[in-house]
């Protein structure tokens, strides 16, 4: 089932793979999948705590400086 990433690092799914603009998550089953993709991706405000975001939030910070 197809969601929409409200992280602004999520790209998109495909073939049970999502893509997230820190790499490509592949997980072993669909709720272990469901688990982290609705707690961060799609979720409307705790995407802001994944780690891959933080990590990414911190890079484009210090490539700007």
């Amino acid at each position: 089932m197809p969601i929409a990433g409200m992280c602004p690092y999520f790209r998109y799914e495909k073939a049970g793979v999502t893509y997230c603009e820190c790499g490509e998550l592949r997980f072993p089953d669909r709720r272990a999948r469901r688990d982290i993709v609705y707690a961060y991706c799609a979720h409307p405000s705790d995407y802001k705590r994944c780690p891959f975001k933080c990590a990414l939030d911190g890079y484009y910070e210090r490539s700007f400086q």
